[in-house]
């Protein structure tokens, strides 16, 4: 903690010009808890930076989140700082009794509240899903911000690893996915723009670092289209099946035991089965799984001019995810059932692709079959094609 009462009942911050000051406060002023208001230790050691703790066996909830690293006290009071410097509304360690959270930083902004969380320990993705909860509900804005890289491996200069715990940590600004980290260490923020999945683990995006004077509220920043490169997307595609069916399991896997009992492919599938589209990071599952299952449910018996409406597609689909056939990703900072956006731009897709035509408020009529090859080089031949036609659109 880096917040207390004095005697006065007035809020005490250890600030760094302060700390040249904490052994003469330790020894002449007495401090305690914003929340219990037990008394609390000024600690002022060599390695970590002074901070508040409480007593042995204290019952006060905040003991839940002690001790805290020396990085996380560093990081959130140079998030503090940096605040100040940019003349916000800030304060730190502020409790909300309301919902019993006490965000790293609370910032009030053009009429309404930021609540920073510093995060340098993973925690589960219940536990963010939660505490977003309960600041959304009490009409707050969470902004996590991971303490170190915004990733958990970099593979290439745009290829990166995220866990499901980083992917928790994301929010959507228009048509970007990000994710914001910030190392106390060197005093560099870190955004990580345009996150895209090409699997469930593998992503694009573009890194953009910077010290964090640089950086304004609420880390929006984006520098360029970070546009998905799509010409990879075949051979990233191809390799998730390759692995999926090497290490597949018939028994379990509910995907590729359907495509067998469908008497197809996996190698052979249609070029239009596990298209890239937007928000399709509202699934674990990739998007060769629920679009093939959009197929095989949905538009396999569909006849020639005939129509479909997205609502009969999303109720197939949920059965399917009930089922457990497809997972869902949990974004707590994301707006609710993305998936059926993602459903909704493939559709999209499909007519810009010649393949449906719109036919009323998310209704589709059926113009041109699927494409199915009975050869692999015929079907990347077909995929060539299709590429092609994505990159015409997208440019």
């Amino acid at each position: 903690m880096l917040t207390a009462l004095n005697k006065k009942g007035e809020l005490f911050t250890l600030l760094g010009e302060m700390r040249e000051q904490v052994l003469h406060l330790r020894e002449h002023e007495q401090f305690f808890c914003p929340i219990c208001k037990e008394p609390l230790i000024l600690k002022a050691g060599h390695v970590r930076i002074p901070h508040f703790s409480h007593h042995q066996h204290s019952q006060c909830i905040e003991t839940a989140s002690e001790p805290e690293s020396p990085k996380h006290l560093k990081g959130k009071l140079d998030l503090f700082e940096w605040c100040l410097s940019n003349q916000l509304a800030v304060s730190l360690e502020y409790y909300l009794p309301d919902i019993k959270q006490r965000p790293d930083l609370l910032i009030e902004k053009a009429g309404r509240l930021i609540a920073i969380e510093f995060q340098c320990t993973p925690i589960s993705v219940r536990s963010v899903e939660k505490r977003s909860l309960q600041y959304l509900l009490s009409g707050i804005t969470p902004l996590w911000i991971v303490g170190g890289q915004p990733f958990h491996k970099k593979r290439t200069i745009d290829m990166f690893e995220l866990t499901e715990y980083h992917w928790s940590l994301t929010r959507r600004k228009n048509k970007h996915v990000m994710l914001a980290g910030y190392e106390p260490e060197s005093g560099k923020a870190s955004i990580l723009n345009g996150i895209t999945p090409f699997t469930s683990k593998k992503v694009f995006a573009k890194l953009h670092q910077m010290p964090i004077s640089k950086i304004k509220i609420p880390l929006s920043l984006i520098t360029d289209n970070a546009n998905f490169p799509i010409v990879k997307w075949s051979d990233e595609k191809r390799n998730w099946i390759q692995q999926r069916v090497r290490h597949g399991d018939l028994v379990r896997d509910s995907f590729l035991r359907a495509i067998y009992t469908e008497g197809s492919n996996p190698f052979l599938l249609s070029p239009l089965i596990g298209l890239p589209v937007n928000y399709m990071e509202s699934f674990i599952s990739h998007p060769v799984e629920w679009q093939f299952f959009i197929w095989s449910d949905c538009l396999k018996k569909l006849k020639l001019n005939r129509k479909i409406s997205l609502k009969y597609v999303n109720y197939k689909l949920r059965e399917r995810i009930t089922k457990g056939d497809i997972v869902c990703r949990t974004l707590p900072l994301h707006d609710k059932n993305q998936w059926e956006k993602a459903v909704r731009h493939y559709f999209r897709l499909l007519e810009q692709l010649f393949y449906f035509q719109s036919a009323g408020k998310d209704l589709y009529r059926l113009i041109r079959f699927f494409p199915w090859a009975p050869h692999v080089e015929e079907t990347k031949s077909y995929e060539k094609k299709v590429m092609g036609a994505l990159i015409k659109n997208n440019g």
